[in-house]
């Protein structure tokens, strides 16, 4: 009776804690190589936390981690080729954001100024339109933005800046996402190397993809309040949005991830 009820309470604290599921990166194989392709990493794959559609794969080289991300439906594929993917690392395995890396990096202007204007007002992007968005999606896999603090720039994604490597392909399974990065100190990275658990904040652009679906949703009543990891984007410069503008914002996802 006390294991069962023990195995019980353990069940109920699971769902109701706060603290992020365990993730683990085994040692790297000989074919894990940072190329966007993901026939290396099914048996390595887990969900990403309250994302369908969306996988993830960790391993450990060295003191690098090499992370996969794979979007294998449209809608999660789109919302990373509008807005790029963007990995979080708190090297004490916490949820602060010490290091930022998003990749595709978007175009310039900022992904974000370019969601809100491009379905609904004939700008620079219409994700509805398939042609268009993968060059956006191609225009943007030579480069990662990398945040640290208040400092954001971008850097090339082969590996020339601290041994930061990314690669992407989106193809008929869907779209992956790779990238290395470095756990030790290193100038433009992390200040100080990580320990046996870190934590990896997985965020996306939270947009609508169509124009019928940003309509829809401008007409039903909007939050007041928002959770810590839905956080609205700033209002841009400018004149204030139609209301049938686009509501944007990011969603991320933290995880707690033993790589020691």
């Amino acid at each position: 009776m006390r294991t069962l009820l023990a195995a019980t309470l353990a069940l109920v604290a699971a769902g109701c804690g706060s603290a992020p599921p365990d993730y683990f990166a085994e040692a790297a194989t000989p074919e894990t190589v940072v190329d966007g392709e993901a026939a290396e990493w099914p048996a390595a794959l887990r969900p990403v936390p309250q994302e369908a559609g969306l996988s993830l794969g960790l391993r450990r080289d060295g003191d690098d981690l090499i992370v996969v991300v794979i979007a294998s439906d449209d809608r999660q594929a789109r919302r990373i080729a509008v807005g790029g993917l963007r990995l979080w690392v708190d090297p004490t395995g916490g949820t602060d954001r010490v290091l930022g890396v998003r990749y595709p990096a978007p175009p310039a202007p900022d992904a974000r100024s370019v969601a809100r204007s491009g379905p609904l007002r004939g700008g620079a992007i219409d994700d509805a339109d398939p042609t268009r968005l993968r060059r956006r999606f191609e225009s943007g896999l030579d480069q990662v933005e990398v945040t640290r603090g208040v400092l954001t720039q971008r850097a090339s994604a082969d590996g020339g800046f601290g041994g930061l490597e990314a690669e992407s392909t989106w193809g008929s399974r869907g779209l992956v996402v790779e990238m290395r990065i470095p756990l030790v100190a290193a100038p433009g990275l992390l200040e100080t190397a990580a320990g046996d658990a870190i934590g990896l904040g997985i965020e996306l652009l939270d947009a609508q993809s169509t124009r019928r679906e940003a309509m829809m949703r401008s007409r039903q009543p909007r939050p007041t309040t928002v959770g810590d990891d839905d956080r609205p984007m700033p209002p841009p410069e400018g004149p204030a949005l139609e209301p049938d503008g686009l509501d944007i914002a990011t969603i991320t996802r933290w995880l707690r991830a033993e790589v020691g």
